[in-house]
């Protein structure tokens, strides 16, 4: 019998530790804050000013997704962002927390890599605490044989009826074929609440 105790304390442990280390949010949780913005921007039936431009030709579109499908779609590219969190990457980030935006009055929290990794950088700018954010900005890069690309991409929010909205996003960057031409893009996207 207390054996049979004994292997259930053991399970129960390791299992708990197991759900620990999964959920555990190693720099930034970014893909709660994804999740929370696709939520509410479709409960509040957001629409979207959207305007692409690839290699100077622009292309622009208005409309509101009508689901989380759509927002998670619209918004997935920031998702990059959240491989800062991947467990192999513990310790290859270097933080520092509290810095002054020399352009405004809030705070920044740097995290930055320290090997060479596909996201090169990440930065919250918020306002008096962490959960008071203002406008995210990272620096994601691919290479291989055959691709560079590298994609600076950017998230402002907005306090609105006491919660934190995202109310527009940039992706600016570039990619280059092995064997072909470079093409650079920006998009641009501003979210408007009814």
């Amino acid at each position: 019998m207390k054996q049979a105790v004994f292997i259930v304390w053991i399970v129960v442990v390791l299992s708990s530790c197991e759900t620990t280390r999964r959920d555990k949010k190693y720099y930034y949780p970014l893909d709660s804050i994804l999740t929370e913005q696709v939520q509410y921007l479709m409960l509040s039936h957001a629409t979207l000013s959207k305007k692409a431009s690839i290699d100077g030709k622009e292309e622009a579109t208005f409309f509101v997704p009508k689901d989380t499908t759509r927002w998670k779609y619209e918004l997935d590219v920031f998702a990059e962002l959240n491989d800062i969190n991947k467990p192999a990457n513990v310790g290859k980030y270097h933080t520092k927390k509290g810095l002054k935006d020399s352009n405004s009055n809030l705070l920044i929290y740097t995290i930055e890599s320290t090997e060479t990794l596909p996201v090169v950088f990440l930065k919250v700018y918020y306002l008096d605490n962490l959960s008071n954010i203002r406008k995210i900005e990272g620096l994601y890069r691919e290479e291989s044989s055959l691709l560079q690309s590298s994609r600076h991409l950017s998230m402002e929010f907005e306090k609105i009826n006491n919660k934190i909205v995202l109310t527009s996003y940039s992706i600016k960057g570039g990619q280059k074929m092995l064997l072909g031409d470079s093409v650079q893009f920006t998009v641009t996207g501003i979210v408007t609440l009814p």
